[in-house]
Order: C-alpha cells, then sequence, then structure tokens
C-alpha cells in the first residue's frame, strides 16, 4: 500500500501543449519584421543597409529577449485578468530585459536598437503561460486557447 495517499494537486497554470512551436512562430515572427524593418529603414531613411552580422545580432536580441520571456512567465504566469499586477509583472520583467539589452548592445557593437528588441521580444513572449482564474471567477481562459 502507498504511503503517500494525499490527492495529486491540479495545476492553476495553463501552458499550451505546443509550446515550443507557437514560441518558434513568435519568435520567427518577430525576427522577420525587424529585418523588413531595417532594410526598408536603408531604402526610406539611409540607414546602413544591415549586414549579416547585424541580422545575426537582431536574432540573437530576439531569440534571448523570448527565452527570458518564457523563463520569467514559468515563474510570475500572466494572470487572468487585466489589472495592477499585470502592470508590477510587465515593470518587473522589463528591468533586467533592458539590462540585458544595453549590455548586448554595448558588447557586441551594434548599431541596432537591441536594448529596445530584447525587451519587446520578452515582453511578448511573456503571455504564452497563463495563470488559471480561481474557481467562481469569470475568464476569458477559453478564448486564450
Amino acid at each position: 500500500m502507498s504511503k503517500n495517499l494525499e490527492p495529486i494537486k491540479k495545476s492553476n497554470v495553463y501552458v499550451p501543449p505546443n509550446l515550443t512551436l507557437r514560441l518558434l512562430r513568435l519568435l520567427v515572427g518577430i525576427t522577420a519584421f525587424l529585418f523588413l524593418f531595417y532594410v526598408v529603414g536603408h531604402y526610406l531613411t539611409g540607414w546602413p543597409f544591415p549586414t549579416p552580422l547585424d541580422l545575426l545580432r537582431i536574432a540573437s536580441a530576439v531569440v534571448l529577449g523570448g527565452l527570458l520571456g518564457l523563463v520569467f512567465s514559468r515563474f510570475w504566469p500572466l494572470p487572468p485578468t487585466p489589472g495592477l499586477e499585470r502592470i508590477f509583472r510587465i515593470f518587473f520583467l522589463l528591468l533586467p530585459a533592458l539590462l540585458f539589452g544595453y549590455t548586448l548592445q554595448v558588447f557586441s557593437g551594434a548599431n541596432q536598437a537591441l536594448s529596445i528588441i530584447l525587451p519587446l521580444s520578452a515582453w511578448l513572449s511573456s503571455g504564452l503561460i497563463i495563470r488559471v482564474p480561481e474557481e467562481g471567477q469569470n475568464s476569458s481562459l477559453k478564448s486564450a486557447k
């Protein structure tokens, strides 16, 4: 007979079954948009044309930000309802993301705004894991699925 007879507690966090695919699709979309942004910026404003090294810097900032956002959402999932908790959550996510972005920009010597790209990517990817509301609360979780 088993000594552990306590019932298994149900998790109050919704993790999508295809989380890796969603994260990959999000990061590829952000990267493609930024590549296009810098190429169009070259023709419209005279920015230097992005070299493969510049594109690698942008892609690395997006991936690092996406992973930071995913790790952060594992520890503090997105609340089910808008409110003050979401504001504090964004604030506590963006502080280290900005620091990592500035560090990446300084160490790589980039002309691109990696200090903004990394927090943007972290913020967008931190919404993939959602906290399920308590029993009796109205929720839009069904629409999030």
